[in-house]
């Protein structure tokens, strides 16, 4: 049996998680999935060390404010330690391989580590950079994680020694011994753990984008998404979504600031995820919360002319490749993952000067001057999905990788 670990099942990483799972059941893989907060959809899926008693969620919110006081706004720093032990035992699972996930502030990584039998394959699915840094998710221009971590940017009070650098010397006992094998959801994702100071504990190293059912994914005929969402005739549609809308990474501040020099009365915007957009003045905004189902999913970015994206840092871009799906063209910076989805002039359109306003302007402008084009890249975009990013051809790539280490014990994969 694979046993795969999530913190959760929503946001981008709970979802690819879900992808992988399910794509591999449908292959007739033994796949089970734990996970600590969600809304079970499938018999396989099973909730785990969850927060039932008055203690475990008040213990949980204590932890979560007391780190969060000590680092600075927009900051995200994490320990691999969690408020209590986190057996593999409690579950009564014997699996083959472990596949970890987003397992941040949930599973207790020592105790879960050290419970696992010794040579048993733990195959790391990398959501973002957590498990190769001293707890930061994206560390920006810092690059501490390349050997020891300290004196972190995003702490209040950085110090050589300061909690990044524990954190990081934890991950390293907890590697040591273990038969660990990264997989970088991007090339960009695996080249950032090659450069880790804890990429040494792994035993390979390699990159397996992430996939969709495109059947599930796919595009609505526009002028019923239109009108099923309550969108007025002839406005230019922009869409933007995010788990975190209120994540300074994302970059809805930068959107915001480029829509204001668009002519308002010609724009719609609609946006999903959590957090609240920002007023936007002049322009009619739709927000649409938390969509979770890829059916609403679909019929968001079906609505749209043109999804921007405009993050200054993702490991892959699940967002875009969603959007390629439902034959949406994506503006984007050409920045980490996001090159290895958005094909720049042929599913969208990649300003290489990460954060600039003026170069999101010009791509949205283009778009709006040029409806043939978007809709031909969109069309194309919708090619690129179906024949590179599908769930069926990423759990075909892993259990490639689950007969290597079931047969061998060892992957053969290059670093």
């Amino acid at each position: 049996m694979i046993a795969h670990f999530t913190s959760q099942l929503s946001g981008g990483a709970g979802i690819a998680a879900q992808r992988l799972h399910l794509a591999l059941c449908r292959a007739s893989v033994r796949s089970q999935m734990f996970y600590g907060a969600g809304e079970t959809v499938d018999a396989t899926m099973q909730p785990a060390f969850q927060n039932h008693t008055f203690f475990l969620r008040n213990a949980v919110a204590l932890a979560k404010s007391w780190r969060g006081r000590r680092q600075i706004e927009g900051g995200f720093v994490t320990s691999p330690r969690w408020i209590r032990k986190t057996s593999v035992h409690a579950l009564g699972a014997n699996p083959a391989i472990v596949n970890l996930h987003w397992v941040a502030q949930w599973l207790d990584l020592p105790s879960f580590l050290d419970s696992l039998p010794p040579g048993l394959p733990v195959v790391w699915s990398l959501h973002d950079l957590i498990p190769i840094t001293g707890g930061c998710h994206y560390p920006g221009d810092c690059a501490g994680f390349t050997r020891h971590c300290g004196n972190c940017p995003q702490k209040k009070r950085p110090a050589p020694h300061d909690a990044t650098f524990k954190f990081f010397r934890i991950k390293e006992r907890c590697y040591a011994g273990k038969n660990l094998h990264f997989v970088g959801n991007s090339e960009w994702t695996s080249s950032q753990i090659r450069r880790s100071g804890l990429a040494k504990y792994a035993k390979s190293i390699r990159t397996i984008h992430l996939g969709l059912d495109p059947e599930q994914c796919k595009p609505v005929e526009k002028t019923s998404a239109r009108r099923a969402l309550g969108i007025p005739d002839n406005r230019f549609v922009i869409g933007f979504a995010s788990a975190d809308i209120t994540e300074a990474r994302k970059g809805a501040g930068l959107l915001l600031e480029a829509l204001k020099t668009l002519p308002a009365s010609e724009i719609f915007l609609i946006t999903f995820g959590a957090g609240r957009w920002p007023e936007t003045t002049g322009i009619e905004t739709l927000q649409l919360g938390n969509l979770n189902h890829a059916r609403l999913q679909s019929l968001f970015y079906s609505a749209l002319d043109v999804f921007a994206t405009p993050s200054r840092m993702e490991t892959f871009g699940n967002t875009a490749m969603e959007a390629m799906a439902c034959e949406t063209p994506v503006v984007a910076y050409a920045t980490s993952g996001l090159r290895e989805v958005v094909a720049d002039g042929k599913t969208g359109l990649l300003e290489p000067e990460i954060g600039s306003v003026p170069g999101l302007v010009r791509m949205l402008q283009w778009m709006r001057q040029h409806p043939g084009e978007r809709r031909a890249m969109g069309l194309v975009g919708r090619q690129r999905v179906s024949q590179s990013f599908t769930d069926t051809l990423m759990a075909a790539r892993y259990m490639k990788l689950y007969e290597e280490l079931q047969t061998t014990g060892l992957a053969t994969a290059s670093r």
